[in-house]
């Protein structure tokens, strides 16, 4: 490891995985990469190896288009057909690689080395080879799961879940609560009280759902059905994250900083506040929208010009006033996004 870099112990995230996604196609090292993302050049090839796939072959390029003596290949009843007028090498009603005792297939070896993928390679789009790829929405997946099937099951020793059977399914089967059980019995359970209800959900102990009476009362929770954006979606995060934003502060100590946010009620309709926070000066504008949406918000932030007159929105706003400037859209309609 290199001494000089200060690399931290954080789990990658989808933004520092779409990087390295979008830096292997660049074609750029490890190590300026793990520069970056502050990273240890191991941890970003650990992760390209262990999370790219391999793509197969198209089925349009098979048998012998893989071998690299098909051009000076003259072979003939490779399959014992004697009537076969062809070269083995164009015949289209078996596979000659089965039969052929001088087949040798393409290989390559850009693969057995940094950077073990296929990302930045020129002839990718062309290749008739089996390629390797990274792709950042297919890493995370693969790391999610990981995370879930690493704290599945029952994380005690079979002595201690039967000492903590004895201990807890006599009290819930009197009718104690498992609140009570576990302030009790705190210093005796190896566990925290979500794990003893994963526990009941699981059927592990001799106690069940059933002989907790609050429990049974409530109805089950529904899951969200809102889906997580994907990482092609998140592409727009590179170079635009809260680490770029700090260094930008940095770079700019005296660049007026306006935070942007809305206070909800509902989550899903009603009216909400739209809050501009100016940091220097610790002054908070509140805007009042009827419907918590992109366009009620970026109505709101083209009407300011009107509301607080535009001399004084020049000195509060430079950065939203330099596109208005040049992008010359700022109207109610035009559905420009702003950020602060």
């Amino acid at each position: 490891m290199n001494k000089n870099i200060n690399v931290n112990q954080k789990h990658l995230t989808l933004s520092d995985r779409s990087y390295i996604e979008q830096s292997l196609i660049q074609g750029l090292t490890f190590s300026s990469i793990a520069s970056y993302l502050q990273k240890d050049p191991s941890t970003i090839s650990k992760e390209i190896r262990r999370s790219s796939y391999i793509v197969p072959v198209r089925k349009e390029i098979v048998r012998c288009n893989l071998c690299t003596l098909k051009k000076s290949c003259n072979e003939h009843y490779c399959c014992d057909k004697k009537k076969c007028i062809n070269l083995c090498k164009n015949c289209y009603s078996a596979d000659p690689t089965l039969f052929c005792i001088y087949y040798k297939p393409q290989s390559c070896n850009k693969t057995s080395k940094p950077p073990y993928v296929c990302n930045a390679c020129v002839s990718r789009h062309h290749c008739i080879l089996e390629m390797t790829v990274y792709s950042a929405k297919l890493a995370q997946t693969s790391y999610e799961k990981t995370l879930t099937s690493s704290r599945a099951g029952i994380n005690i020793t079979p002595d201690e879940l039967v000492d903590l059977n004895a201990l807890i399914s006599p009290l819930i089967l009197k009718g104690q609560p498992l609140s009570h059980i576990f302030s009790t019995h705190a210093n005796d359970i190896p566990c925290c009280r979500r794990t003893l209800y994963n526990y009941l959900d699981q059927g592990v102990i001799k106690a069940r759902n059933l002989d907790l009476h609050r429990r049974v009362r409530y109805r089950k929770r529904k899951k969200s059905t809102i889906k997580r954006p994907s990482a092609a979606n998140q592409m727009y995060r590179n170079n635009r994250t809260y680490k770029e934003f700090e260094r930008f502060v940095e770079d700019h100590p005296d660049s007026e900083i306006v935070e942007m946010d809305t206070v909800k009620g509902k989550r899903t309709t009603g009216k909400c506040l739209l809050t501009l926070l100016f940091r220097k000066s610790s002054f908070m504008l509140v805007i009042l929208l009827h419907r918590c949406t992109q366009e009620c918000v970026i109505s709101a932030i083209n009407d300011l010009p009107e509301v607080l007159s535009l001399r004084l929105f020049k000195k509060s706003f430079p950065i939203i006033l330099t596109d208005y400037i040049e992008e010359n859209t700022m109207t109610k309609n035009s559905g420009y996004h702003y950020v602060c």
